[in-house]
């Protein structure tokens, strides 16, 4: 696709504005939060006004322990470097995103490079081995971007790369990378995506470091790893309306390139941590599945996580074995769930709508450690969890709970989670 969609670029949030130390810096909308992308150097003093009251507010994630002072349309905290915050305040239709970015500054040595500010309409960007692209802070690029078969590729800079380029087309990636291997993505801001933000298929030691994302179209998942090895997410900041960081292993019909992406690939070393996830409707926040139609998935551990809502009817922690794969050796790992409503674990072999092999799976080896759960009083009677088999060959087991605890209570039995089994063994707690 060589036009653009007709839409807007990102507007400003009527009646908001905001300093830090003094400076101003844009408040931007979507229509699922307005957020502010600034360089924070050090200790910092955020004032954000609006022309309304505030109401109460909760600043996420909560063990940052950072209290603000509200007063009527003012309200004023301080951080003490380059935060990734989520803002809920009453008096607003919409949270507030805030990105505190180290104010990294250009290299110099990107192929693309996107600068001084205003929107670019660049349309779909392809990276060979050794590129990279670059998008300073305060520049839009509204596009997407293309790996095949690339060495050694990198996507950085503190703007924003804005999907909206795309708006309408069934299925399109915004970032999509395809048997890629030493590769870097860092620091940018991505919006408005057709569908799955970022898709990376077939691909080895890859690392994602300080994305922010905020999706809004259901499927917009954030991060996909599919058939990937030795992929490491961290201290990022997803919005999704889908899974946040999903596992996946299947071969992907591109129609938009007409061509299959082969990435039916065992998985294995998968690392996400230091993440804050904020969920939408749609998707759990943690997914393994469902197209999972490889031998097995393995070695994959989420730690040190902050999940501040999972809003609809999805899991914050689930593992969907829909094909035939062996998941195990999997740990969730110091995960702090803040807000949830339909199902807390799902972990199941199971045949949906999406699979495509015969046979079924298995799940083996699950540990969840340190995890801290906030019971709402919407949670009593409505939200479960469930750690179902498909039959007697194709079974979950050992599944341990170390240390899980509800409103800071230790959980020792599966009644205190209200937890459903079906062809299970060997689920411990202690």
């Amino acid at each position: 696709m060589t036009s653009p969609a007709s839409a807007p670029a990102l507007p400003l949030a009527a009646g908001l504005s905001l300093t830090v130390n003094g400076r101003p810096a844009d408040v931007l909308a979507t229509n699922v939060a307005y957020f502010v992308s600034a360089a924070v150097a050090g200790p910092s003093d955020i004032v954000l006004e609006s022309a309304s009251p505030l109401g109460d507010v909760e600043i996420s994630p909560i063990r940052k322990g950072i209290q603000p002072s509200v007063e009527g349309g003012r309200l004023a905290f301080r951080i003490e470097g380059p935060e990734l915050l989520h803002l809920q305040l009453s008096g607003l239709p919409l949270p507030l995103f805030f990105f505190g970015n180290p104010g990294t500054p250009y290299d110099g040595k990107a192929t693309y490079a996107f600068a001084g500010g205003g929107v670019h309409d660049a349309g779909e960007i392809t990276l060979r081995s050794g590129e990279s692209l670059y998008i300073e802070a305060g520049t839009i690029v509204r596009g997407s971007v293309r790996a095949d078969e690339a060495d050694g590729i990198r996507i950085y800079g503190e703007g924003i790369l804005d999907g909206s380029y795309f708006a309408g087309v069934r299925d399109y990636r915004m970032i999509l990378l395809y048997r890629c291997t030493n590769v870097e993505i860092r620091d940018i801001a991505m919006v408005h995506p057709p569908c799955w933000m970022m898709m990376l298929a077939d691909c080895e030691d890859v690392r994602v470091d300080r994305v922010k994302q905020i999706g809004e179209v259901v499927s917009s998942d954030g991060i996909d790893i599919v058939g990937s090895r030795n992929v490491t997410v961290e201290n990022c900041f997803l919005r999704n309306n889908d899974d946040c960081v999903v596992v996946k292993a299947f071969d992907w019909p591109d129609e938009q390139a007409g061509r299959t992406l082969l990435a039916a690939r065992d998985v294995y070393g998968i690392r996400v941590r230091a993440c804050t996830f904020v969920n939408g409707p749609s998707g759990n926040a943690f997914e393994i599945g469902h197209e999972l139609t490889v031998a097995e998935v393995r070695d994959i551990v989420f730690e040190d996580i902050d999940i501040v809502t999972v809003h609809g009817y999805g899991a914050a922690l689930s593992i969907h074995v829909g094909d035939r794969a062996a998941v195990r050796d999997v740990v969730f790992r110091d995960i702090r769930i803040q807000h949830y409503y339909d199902k807390l674990v799902d972990f199941r072999v199971m045949k949906s709508m999406y699979n495509q092999d015969a046979e079924r799976g298995t799940i083996q080896d699950i540990l969840l450690q340190d995890i801290q759960v906030r019971v709402s009083p919407y949670n009593p009677g409505y939200s479960t969890s469930l750690i179902g088999g498909y039959d007697a060959e194709h079974r979950v087991e050992r599944i341990t709970f170390d240390n899980f605890t509800l409103n800071r209570v230790r959980v020792l039995s599966a009644d205190q989670l209200d937890l459903f089994t079906k062809q299970a063994a060997d689920i411990v707690f202690r």
